[in-house]
């Protein structure tokens, strides 16, 4: 991969599982963490979300990878936009990804979660 000395910022790509109890309630059952080496792209600019009436701001991110999969193994790492990235002590949701090359490198899109201690 060309660039590989941009990949400088450490991220986590956080994976969670969920069980059925016996009370048929969803538990947790394993959580899983990896960390990759990143590119980091922020946005241009901020934008604003509304939730429970407040209004927080909302920064996009893309995140540029290794290739997690590179062979298409089934011992390689995958993940999907459910799992959640974790950079610079923040949490991002993973919006969507796409392949750089022929599985040289992966394009990671996110939004981080708007919170109060922004």
């Amino acid at each position: 991969m060309k660039g590989a000395g941009r990949l400088s910022e450490p991220v986590t790509i956080r994976t969670t599982t969920t069980a059925v109890d016996a009370y048929g309630q969803h538990v947790t059952d394993s959580t899983t963490s990896t960390v990759f080496w990143a590119e980091v792209i922020p946005a241009g600019s901020a934008a604003e979300s509304v939730k429970a009436a407040q209004i927080y701001p909302e920064r996009s991110v893309t995140f540029i990878v290794r290739h997690p999969n590179p062979t298409n193994s089934g011992s390689g790492y995958t993940f999907n936009e459910s799992d959640v990235l974790i950079w610079d002590d923040n949490e991002h949701d993973i919006i969507g990804t796409a392949v750089i090359g022929r599985r040289d490198g992966l394009r990671i899109y996110c939004k981080r979660r708007g919170t109060t201690n922004v």
